[in-house]
């Protein structure tokens, strides 16, 4: 794989319930119960195809989701399995973890994984985790500037040999982190969000990557407003990599992808007929032969995406895995 990269988002969680609860589930069908083996499986298989990294997402369980594994210790296990795939957080939590725990954890896991940690992080969006499970949900701007500090914190306890901190929500006096991680100054920083306004602007100070998703239009205004953020502080915009992530259903020929959409269809349930599903299955994801993958990625190559990070439809199989990363990977870097 070249200048593009792609990585694979593992299916850690599964939703709740007998039958798929949305599109989203139903391009998901297969995969109905957690299966440690698939997510072995899947991390293996990405290490072996030559993908960039593996990513797991960082949720508790909750109605949607009952089954679902823990963000870091996920990735523990994974750098003991894999030899070569960088593992990325889409994204870590970042009021799960105290600012020095985390930054802690995350040296650590930099270190025996060999250099290959992707520090993806956000500022959480379920207030359902939190209510459920005992904890404080803060107001949108001050969940943000609770990132935003976190986000310092880490990056002085991985660069300065003792880190004092008084923020607004966060106090350090002279704390030591050791070891250091190996990548240096430290761990690729990526900043997940779907806020346009204070998001952006911790990305454009903060972030080494910045999480796209969505339609192509989505990610073009995103971009351009991030653009923006760069110049009010002298920041060049093309030091930032673009990432996006991605839903893959993909079948050699037009004959299977039709057939296994059917079946997606079914077993969603829903009413509306397959025709005006699959439109708006396709307007969503991408979909189809390798050469339908490669035309509908392109218009976000075009705007500048670096990494896609996967999450494909054929769970537990790693057969699509195989195929993009066969048939349209190096279409797309060729």
């Amino acid at each position: 794989m070249g200048d593009v990269k792609f990585g694979v988002m593992l299916p850690v969680m599964v939703p709740s319930g007998p039958r798929p609860r949305s599109l989203y589930h139903a391009l998901q069908y297969r995969y109905r119960k957690l299966d440690i083996e698939a997510v072995r499986d899947a991390a293996i298989a990405a290490d072996r195809l030559g993908y960039h990294s593996v990513w797991v997402s960082d949720h508790l369980s909750r109605g949607a989701c009952r089954e679902r594994l823990e963000c870091w210790t996920t990735m523990s296990w994974l750098a003991s399995i894999t030899e070569r795939v960088r593992l990325g957080s889409m994204v870590l939590c970042s009021l799960f973890r105290h600012p020095s725990l985390l930054a802690k954890m995350a040296s650590t896991l930099d270190v025996l994984s060999g250099g290959r940690l992707e520090f993806g992080i956000g500022a959480c969006w379920s207030e359902e985790e939190f209510t459920d499970g005992g904890m404080d949900w803060p107001e949108p701007g001050a969940r943000l500037r609770m990132m935003r500090e976190t986000v310092e914190i880490c990056k002085s306890l991985w660069t300065r040999e003792r880190t004092t901190y008084n923020g607004k929500h966060y106090r350090i006096r002279g704390a030591y982190n050791e070891p250091k991680p190996l990548q240096k100054p430290h761990p690729p920083i990526l900043i997940g969000g779907s806020g346009e306004r204070l998001t952006l602007r911790i990305v454009a100070r903060h972030a080494d990557m910045s999480n796209f998703g969505g339609p192509v239009e989505n990610v073009r205004r995103k971009m351009e407003i991030l653009r923006k953020n760069c110049d009010k502080i002298g920041r060049d915009y093309e030091t930032i990599e673009k990432t996006s992530n991605i839903t893959v259903v993909i079948h050699p020929n037009e004959e299977d992808y039709i057939e296994d959409m059917k079946k997606r269809h079914r077993a969603e349930g829903g009413p509306r007929p397959f025709d005006e599903w699959l439109e708006m299955a396709e307007a969503s994801y991408i979909a189809g032969t390798p050469e339908d993958c490669v035309e509908r990625l392109q218009p976000y190559v075009d705007l500048g995406v670096t990494l896609f990070v996967i999450r494909f439809g054929d769970v537990p199989s790693t057969e699509g895995m195989r195929l993009f990363a066969e048939e349209v990977a190096p279409k797309i870097n060729g």
